[in-house]
């Protein structure tokens, strides 16, 4: 609550310092986070709209939205239960008040003793030395389309926050953070079963539910091809606990599974060769086929259009991004390198 409000009250600072030119900042700060702007053009921007006076502001609520998001990033780090639990039982405070009792007593009847045998010593002896390390072992800069993985949680808080002043809002709840992160889970898994069932065989639970993704699809001029269909009046479904979790229900012996196994290999044919990894047409027939698998016409016509742009070359933003992600890289390294030999 504590970052939030600081982030509220730089926020305001700044706004009133901007005057009618928030709006060009903020467009300024999307642009950041968007990877369309480097850190020292966003610094730049922001100093020609502001007063040298009126600088700092702009530091301050920089710092107070990394603040913000990195405090929330660490509430969500797993903490040890059963120290956190232990540590209040009745058993705990009691020796937490026998300890104290007998530290007490020892500092009173030792103090005049230590006091006489005291020596002066230098901190420096005990520290530890900390060696630098080559240049290799240092963390390049890296952005999430460089490493295929999904926005961490302290990023989506911060585009959020960006977004929801635009709107005239004044904060962003954790319950929306983390609802926005398991939509883009869960549609991200939507993608990619299109993707799947669209390349390989799969099986069908009630109709809805895919699973099995890659096994042969049943021939149908075989007859015992007919038995591999699921029959829902043959499945046990699952137990609920009092605690409102499900029990998984009993699984088939080994040799039922293996009968089983031995009868889909059977009633399938041949082995396809080897599949290449998937395309962009393979991504872009799957969502023309899956056509609710986005339900948005506007996210749905954008991602096409951003598929269709990659088949044939790179956009001028994603070159000039790369070439100055590439000078970074090169400058941090001939840095550390130096200062390395320096050492």
């Amino acid at each position: 609550m504590a970052a939030s409000a600081e982030l509220n009250v730089a926020r305001k600072k700044l706004a009133e310092a901007l005057g009618d030119s928030i709006t060009l900042y903020f467009h300024n700060l999307r642009s950041w986070f968007k990877q369309k702007m480097s850190r020292e053009d966003f610094d730049l921007e922001a100093r020609r709209l502001l007063t040298r006076e009126a600088v700092h502001l702009h530091n301050e609520f920089l710092l107070a939205i990394l603040t913000r998001c990195q405090t929330y990033s660490s509430m969500l780090m797993p903490r040890d239960l059963n120290c956190s639990s232990l540590a209040y039982t009745p058993a705990a405070k009691a020796l937490r008040k026998e300890s104290h009792k007998i530290k007490s007593k020892k500092a009173k009847t030792t103090r005049s003793a230590f006091v006489q045998r005291f020596q002066p010593a230098s901190p420096l002896n005990y520290s530890s030395v900390v060696l630098p390390g080559p240049p290799e072992e240092e963390g390049a800069i890296s952005f999430c389309t460089r490493e295929m993985m999904l926005p961490d949680i302290g990023m989506v808080h911060g585009r959020m926050l960006v977004m929801a002043w635009d709107q005239g809002l004044e904060d962003v709840k954790d319950d929306a953070v983390r609802l926005v992160m398991q939509a883009v889970e869960h549609q991200l898994k939507c993608v990619l079963t299109a993707v799947f069932s669209q390349r390989n065989g799969f099986q069908m639970r009630e109709r809805r539910f895919k699973h099995a993704m890659g096994t042969q699809a049943p021939q149908d001029n075989i007859r015992n091809s007919e038995s591999l269909h699921e029959h829902i009046s043959g499945s046990a479904p699952t137990a609920v606990s009092s605690k409102g979790t499900h029990i998984p229900s009993m699984k088939r012996s080994l040799e039922l599974g293996a009968a089983g196994a031995s009868l889909q290999l059977s009633c399938g044919g041949s082995e396809s060769p080897a599949k290449s990894p998937v395309s962009l047409y393979e991504l872009m027939a799957s969502l023309e086929v899956y056509r609710s698998c986005i339900p948005s016409h506007t996210v749905f016509v954008t991602n096409m259009e951003r598929i269709i742009s990659k088949l044939w070359h790179a956009s001028k933003e994603e070159v000039e991004q790369e070439y100055i992600h590439k000078q970074e890289v090169q400058i941090k390294t001939d840095l550390a390198s130096s200062r390395f030999i320096r050492l």
